[in-house]
C-alpha cells in the first residue's frame, strides 16, 4: 500500500494518541510474504508494515518497532461494505478485552476514517506455506499448533456473545441470528434453495427429493449451538494466520462473529473447504489436530467429548459448507480453472461431498441428504471421468 503524506499524517496521530508520545514513521512497505502473496494477491494493496519510532515524553510507552496499518477496502472492492472493517476492530478490541492473544493487539482505530493499526506479528510462515513445503514434522506441528490455538480461542469466548455484540452494536446493527445461519456472509438457506435450483435445472443431476428434513435439522443445529456456542474470526484458512516460537495466532477478521464451535472445526476436517491453498492431509495428522482442538476447548465445553453431539455437530458442519460450495457447480460446468498447486476445482467440490457423507456415516445422521450428495457426485464423476477418485495431498506429505 502506497501511502500518501495525508494517510501517514492520520497514522501518526493515531499511534501519537494512544502511546502517549510522539511517533514517527521510519519507513513503509507492502506485506508480501507468504504462499498466498506468492499466487496473484500480492501486495495487498490495503495492508502495509510501518516501522516506527517513538520520542520520550510524559507518558512514554514502549512501542513495537513496527506496526501493521489495514485500511478500509476502497468503495469499488467487492470487499468494500463498512461492515467487514467494524467486525474486525471490534472483534480485536473484544479479544483484548478479555485478555485472549488468538489475533494481533489492535493497538488503533479510526472507524470514521477506516483505518486499523494493528500488532505486527512478524514475517514468519502461515499454515499454508508449511503445508506447501517439504517438512511434514514441520507440516503437522503447523497444523496442531492451528487447532490448539483454535480451540484455546473457542475456550476463552464461551458465553461472552452477549458481550461481543454489544461493542459491536455501536457500530452498526448486529444479527446474531444470521451469524449462526451463514458462511463467509452467505445465507445456508438461500445457498440450499439456490442448489435446489441449480440441480433441478440439469437433467444430468438427481433433483433434491427428501432431504428438506435433513436441512432443517442442519439449521436447527446451528441456530441452537448451546455450548458450543463460540467466536469465529469467520474465516479459519490456513493464510489467516502466523506461526512463531510463541505458537500460532490468527489474522482477518472481517467475517467475525458468534455461531457454532464446529463450523470453524470443519476447516480440519475437510481441510480449508474455501481457500485458495486447498489440498488434502494424512487422517492419522487430522485426527491428531482434532485431538489437540478437543483437548484446549473441552475446559469450556466439556459437551466436546460427547461421541454423539460431535459428530452429529460435525456432520451438520460439513453439510453446511458442502451446500454453500456446491452453489459453484455452474461455474465449474463451465471451467475447471487449475490451481497454482494442480489439483482441480472440479475434484475439490466432489471431495468436500465425500468428506460430508463419509462424516454422515460415521455419526449416522443426515442421511437422506448424504445419499442424495452421493448421487450428486456419481452423476458429476459421469460427467468429469477423467478426474482421479481423490485429489492429491499438499505437497508437505508426499
Amino acid at each position: 500500500m502506497r501511502l500518501s503524506d495525508t494517510f501517514l499524517q492520520r497514522i501518526t496521530h493515531l499511534l501519537s494518541t494512544s502511546a502517549g508520545t510522539l511517533v514517527r514513521i521510519v519507513e513503509t512497505e507492502p506485506i508480501t510474504e507468504g504462499w498466498s502473496a506468492r499466487f496473484g494477491m500480492s501486495p495487498w494493496p490495503w495492508v502495509a508494515r510501518c516501522a516506527i519510532t517513538a520520542e520520550t515524553g510524559v507518558k512514554t510507552t514502549i512501542l513495537p518497532a513496527s506496526v501493521i496499518v489495514k485500511a478500509r477496502h476502497p468503495a469499488r472492492h467487492f470487499r468494500s461494505e463498512p461492515e467487514r472493517f467494524h467486525n474486525e476492530a471490534v472483534a480485536l478490541d473484544f479479544l483484548t478485552r478479555i485478555e485472549s492473544a488468538a489475533g494481533p493487539r489492535l493497538l488503533a482505530a479510526d472507524h470514521e476514517e477506516g483505518l486499523l493499526i494493528l500488532e505486527d506479528l512478524g514475517t514468519g510462515p502461515a499454515l499454508e506455506d508449511l503445508l506447501v513445503g517439504h517438512d511434514a514434522w514441520r507440516a503437522e506441528q503447523g497444523l496442531i499448533a492451528f487447532a490448539t490455538a483454535l480451540g484455546r480461542m473457542h475456550a476463552a469466548t464461551v458465553g461472552h456473545a452477549t458481550s461481543y455484540y454489544h461493542l459491536r452494536s455501536r457500530f452498526g446493527p448486529v444479527d446474531p441470528a444470521f451469524d449462526r445461519l451463514s458462511i463467509l456472509g452467505i445465507d445456508i438457506r438461500e445457498a440450499f434453495r439456490r442448489l435446489q435450483e441449480i440441480t433441478a435445472s440439469r437433467l444430468y443431476l438427481p433433483p433434491a427429493v427428501d432431504v428438506e428434513k435433513d436441512v432443517d435439522e442442519i439449521l436447527r443445529v446451528l441456530a441452537e449451538p448451546g455450548p458450543f456456542l463460540t467466536f469465529s474470526n469467520g474465516d479459519s484458512s490456513p493464510a489467516n494466520c502466523r506461526v512463531s516460537d510463541d505458537g500460532l495466532r490468527f489474522l482477518d477478521f472481517e467475517h467475525a462473529c458468534f455461531r457454532h464451535a464446529l463450523l470453524d472445526v470443519v476447516a480440519l476436517r475437510f481441510p480449508f473447504p474455501a481457500c485458495p491453498c486447498w489440498s488434502h492431509i494424512p487422517e492419522e495428522i487430522v485426527q491428531r489436530a482434532l485431538d489437540a482442538y478437543k483437548e484446549h476447548v473441552v475446559r469450556s465445553c466439556p459437551e466436546i467429548l460427547d461421541p454423539i453431539r460431535y459428530t452429529q455437530g460435525l456432520t451438520a458442519a460439513c453439510a453446511a459448507w458442502t451446500i454453500v460450495r456446491a452453489t459453484r457447480l455452474p461455474k465449474l460446468e463451465k471451467t475447471d480453472e487449475p490451481q497454482p498447486m494442480g489439483f482441480s476445482r472440479r475434484g475439490q467440490l466432489l471431495d468436500t461431498i465425500a468428506t460430508t457423507v463419509a462424516c454422515s456415516q460415521q455419526s449416522r445422521s443426515l442421511q437422506s441428504l448424504a445419499g442424495w450428495l452421493t448421487d450428486v457426485s456419481q452423476a458429476l464423476r459421469l460427467r468429469w471421468p477423467h478426474l482421479p477418485l481423490a485429489q492429491p495431498f499438499y505437497p508437505a506429505f508426499y
